[in-house]
């Protein structure tokens, strides 16, 4: 899978490179939703500023919006950041938050790593 996770003290900064599939975000959502450390934590950053290509549709949006609202439940608070410039991925990142409904997840966009830094710290 195109990507690595960086555990911090109080979150996971998740970096996507390359070419990535919406079925491989789904299936990362799933394996660090199952992770004994995910219900400490208070954040996570998706970068997808190295991106140079996907094959996400909405419905992929959709169903991660889903399964964020099913385990938020349980988890409660959460901070989710996207990082992405490029105009596609905004796109769909603006869909996935349009798709949120739960009250317990904020979701908010950023065009860098430093601004998605300093909203899930404050």
């Amino acid at each position: 899978m195109p990507h690595t996770i960086l555990w911090k003290k109080n979150g996971v900064i998740r970096k996507f490179n390359g070419t990535i599939s919406g079925e491989e975000i789904l299936q990362s959502n799933f394996d660090l939703q199952a992770h004994p450390k995910f219900s400490d934590l208070k954040y996570i950053i998706n970068d997808f500023i190295s991106v140079t290509g996907h094959t996400i549709e909405l419905g992929h949006t959709k169903a991660y919006a889903v399964s964020d609202d099913v385990i938020s439940e349980s988890k409660l608070e959460l901070k989710i950041a996207i990082v992405a410039t490029r105009k596609d991925l905004l796109e769909l990142a603006k869909h996935y938050e349009s798709q949120m409904t739960n009250m317990y997840f904020d979701c908010e966009i950023f065009k860098s790593k430093e601004s998605a830094h300093q909203w899930v710290e404050s």
